[in-house]
């Protein structure tokens, strides 16, 4: 039987730009609004380290990480569409892949890499296939490397508008879904750290307008926090998520 989803990657570009509309911003200005863009443990990781970035879309991360200085980047990617606009907006030292992510990995030595990064793509691996694949991506990790996955977060009150927006999403998680399928993939749980997105401040005379929307923010973000404690309280919810936010950031160590 045709994969139904198929389609839909084939033609992904639309559908990726649409959902990532005021996101995309260049390292300039990443670095003068101090933009949440990157990890925030990517200061741990040497600027020669071999990266992969899996599901690479149209490479925005890679070239973040281009311009902080990393030198060993490569992508990978399903659809061609997200190949070839990476390809035009990233330069050639910069190695890009279209492939199946599984089949990439087949191909790919033991400690290949220091960091994996798995951003908004698991959400899309048929249940079968989940925890081969993350012990496919431990393989290919070198001790001590990371890999670095993000999700959407069904304990979200609104989970569900990030989670189900896309069709092609097929599985999702929680917190103690996503440690349960990576500790049978041969992660250790106390090697296992959920990244937490406390919203920065920054002041700036050339942009005081954000520094204030900034602090906004994490008022926001402290509400939010609050709002979901007290629905756990009321539904007598136990163990209570830590993480309330649309996103399940996790970064796992080998």
């Amino acid at each position: 039987m045709t994969d139904p989803s198929k389609e839909i990657f084939d033609n992904y570009l639309r559908n990726y730009e649409r959902r990532g509309k005021g996101y995309f911003r260049s390292l300039e200005d990443v670095r003068a609004l101090h933009l949440d863009r990157l990890p925030r443990w990517i200061a741990r990781i040497g600027k020669d380290a071999p990266i992969l970035d899996a599901g690479c879309a149209t490479g925005y991360q890679l070239g973040l990480l281009h311009g902080m200085g990393y030198t060993r980047l490569t992508g990978v990617d399903v659809s061609a569409q997200l190949i070839e606009t990476a390809r035009s907006l990233l330069p050639p030292q910069v190695a890009l892949k279209l492939a199946d992510i599984r089949e990439f990995l087949g191909q790919t030595p033991d400690g290949a890499y220091d960091v994996i990064l798995f951003h908004h793509v698991i959400e899309h691996i048929p249940r079968e296939h989940t925890i081969g694949l993350l012990r496919e991506f431990r393989r290919c990790l070198a001790k001590g490397g990371y890999l670095s996955l993000k999700t959407p977060n069904v304990a979200c009150l609104l989970g569900g508008y990030h989670g189900f927006g896309d069709f092609t999403h097929v599985v999702q998680f929680n917190e103690f879904s996503l440690l349960q399928v990576l500790e049978r993939a041969g992660f250790d749980a106390e090697q296992v750290e959920f990244v937490l997105h406390t919203p920065k401040l920054f002041w700036s005379f050339r942009h005081p307008l954000r520094a204030v929307m900034r602090v906004l923010n994490r008022l926001r973000w402290r509400l939010n926090k609050m709002v979901h404690r007290v629905v756990c309280i009321l539904l007598d919810l136990r163990p209570a998520p830590r993480v309330s936010e649309w996103e399940l950031e996790v970064l796992a160590r080998k």
